[in-house]
């Protein structure tokens, strides 16, 4: 008699699907792009993400607006973010050295770098960038900052805004790599995980239903079945929340 084989790679590539749209990186990439300015909010120059090639904007200013018909505008962004650094300066709060903002489908992370620039980061609401990869992304942008402090200081002049406009398009590019390292990091994590979570299940499984059987003798076979079947399925999703959320402090970078 012939038996059915499990593809396996077809089931962790849908797995790994299932990991990739359930946290929308199919609809919103991991990091959105990228905002340098000066201090006072005066855009810089911008790294964004690949948007459709049928598109005139790009993908900070769609995901930031309502309306693709009314878009706002990047050098707001930065203007408004901006304030906040005045308002640590006249609050006494010292030495800020960045923010986060959190919202349901995006969040933004601004660091305030070489006391007179400002990084601007938008993510994906589901990235979790670890400090590794944060620090890739500040150290990409400081590094710019460092090598091409001339430019950056004088970004109004017209050489400025040649070197300028080079450094967006390999900051683009970078982007991109760094997105799809990203996602396969994530999916790669997410499939571990998923692996531990089942071998925890067959052990725990077995003891669930020894003690199901000797607690519930009496109880009908298919109340007994149900039960069962509804407490490992609740096990098994709170022992995958809690793989998902490991520390960072004990996730492997």
């Amino acid at each position: 008699m012939l038996e059915a084989r499990v593809d396996n790679s077809s089931v962790e590539k849908k797995l790994a699907e299932t990991a990739y749209r359930s946290h929308n990186f199919n609809v919103i990439p991991p990091v959105i792009g990228t905002i340098i300015s000066d201090q006072y909010g005066n855009t810089i120059t911008v790294f964004e993400y690949d948007s459709n090639d049928d598109e005139d904007y790009g993908p900070i200013k769609s995901f930031l607006s309502e309306d693709h018909n009314n878009l706002l505008e990047i050098d707001l962004i930065s203007m408004y973010l901006s304030s906040f650094k005045i308002f640590a300066g006249q609050a006494n709060i010292k030495n800020l050295s960045h923010l986060e903002i959190y919202g349901s489908n995006i969040k933004a992370q601004i660091y305030f770098l070489l006391e007179k620039y400002m990084v601007i980061i938008f993510l994906n609401s589901n990235t979790d960038l670890n400090s590794k990869q944060r620090a890739q992304v500040i150290k990409y942008c400081e590094d710019k900052l460092i090598k091409y402090e001339y430019e950056f200081s004088n970004f109004n002049n017209t050489s400025s805004r040649e070197i300028l406009s080079i450094l967006e398009q390999k900051g683009k590019r970078w982007l991109k790599k760094f997105n799809i390292r990203y996602i396969q990091t994530y999916k790669n994590i997410y499939l571990r995980k998923h692996e531990t979570t089942e071998e925890l299940m067959k052990q725990l499984g077995l003891i669930i239903q020894s003690e199901i059987d000797e607690y519930l003798n009496y109880v009908p076979e298919e109340i007994i079945n149900n039960f069962s079947k509804e407490l490992k399925n609740k096990i098994q999703d709170k022992l995958f929340e809690i793989n998902l959320n490991v520390p960072e402090n004990f996730k492997k970078e």
